[in-house]
């Protein structure tokens, strides 16, 4: 399905009157491949020559020749001002120490990449599914661990448990650094695991990796019945599920993103001030693209057929926050849910 993507970027190219554009952002190099590529390589979209070139360092030329195709060569970086010589086309994120080897009218081209990037093709949405699975037993394992452990068990120790499970699974790495915070610093949307013992309520927001493209969920569990604050533990927990579920129940090719965003924050009631973030995002190769499930973007997105989103609705107190996230693929009439552990009702 690669080549699909490679023929719309050469047909944007050749109509913005680019002769070579260079790719050197890993994740968007990944969307081309659809493989990981080597830790240090750039993309050449050679127009006039009509030749795709991927650059990889002399150390990596043997590992990386599995990426050469009927489209793409697979060569070794001699000169780097040769290659980016004539090059009049990069990404916003292009080092300022390599721009002395480019045209000086040169274009930005990460707009289009962004908006190829938000839909996603079949290969996409099955190497995004299995990561998706893999962070299901994960956390699905961390639930069981933490509910059913008898002895004190730290932020740390829980977040370790998760990644070696993800990466047991098949993840080849985590797609961003684990979140498994408790108490208080639940009120914290990214928190950091520490050397804290766990108690009361806790927050565990995770992804895995599969050939580069991204999972995320995120689940709270309320541990402490005997808590003096279990029941609003309980009633601030059921709000924001209820917001999940109301925004599932509108979530479909058609819909705006700001009015999914509106959706779920007007079944929050009176707590949709303490929702900080927006409703979700799209996901791929990397944790957090196209498009914003937001009120607060300037232009009115419409999500489409084969996007993949999260929702995420959360509300964060002063003592405490509650957060709940799943992985959906958009579709005509609904969609397709593609992380599935359970969430537990209170």
């Amino acid at each position: 399905m690669a080549i699909h993507k490679i023929k719309e970027f050469m047909i944007y190219l050749i109509r913005n009157d680019i002769k070579k554009a260079i790719i050197l952002k890993k994740e968007n190099i990944n969307y081309f491949l659809e493989k990981c590529p080597p830790t240090y390589s750039y993309l050449i979209f050679d127009v006039e020559r009509d030749k795709i070139i991927l650059k990889v360092p002399e150390m990596e030329y043997q590992s990386a020749i599995f990426h050469s195709t009927k489209y793409i060569s697979v060569e070794v970086i001699d000169k780097l001002e040769e290659d980016f010589r004539y090059c009049n086309a990069v990404e916003d994120s292009f080092p300022v120490k390599y721009l002395k080897y480019i045209d000086k009218d040169y274009k930005i081209i990460s707009d289009k990449l962004n908006e190829m990037k938000s839909i996603k093709n079949p290969d996409e949405i099955e190497l995004i599914k299995k990561a998706a699975k893999i962070s299901d037993k994960a956390i699905e394992f961390a639930t069981d661990y933490i509910l059913n452990s008898k002895k004190p068990i730290t932020e740390n120790q829980l977040a370790g448990e998760i990644e070696y499970i993800m990466k047991k699974e098949g993840s080849a790495k985590p797609s961003f650094d684990t979140i498994a915070i408790s108490d208080k610093k639940t009120a914290q949307p990214h928190g950091a695991p520490s050397n804290d013992i766990i108690k009361n309520i806790l927050l565990m927001d995770i992804g895995a990796t599969v050939e580069g493209y991204c999972s995320d969920i995120t689940r709270t569990i309320i541990l402490n019945q005997e808590y003096k604050k279990y029941e609003k533990f309980v009633n601030i927990y059921n709000i924001v599920n209820n917001a999940k579920k109301e925004a599932e129940n509108n979530l479909k090719a058609g819909i705006s993103v700001k009015e999914l965003d509106k959706i779920a924050r007007e079944e929050m009631g009176e707590y949709n001030i303490y929702f900080t973030h927006s409703l979700g995002h799209g996901v791929g190769t990397e944790i957090h693209e196209r498009p914003s499930i937001s009120q607060k973007l300037k232009e009115n997105i419409i999500l489409k057929e084969n996007m993949v989103i999260t929702l995420e609705p959360a509300i964060y107190l002063d003592n405490f926050g509650v957060r709940i996230e799943d992985l959906y693929v958009v579709k005509k009439n609904g969609f397709k849910k593609l992380s599935n552990a359970r969430i537990l009702e209170y």
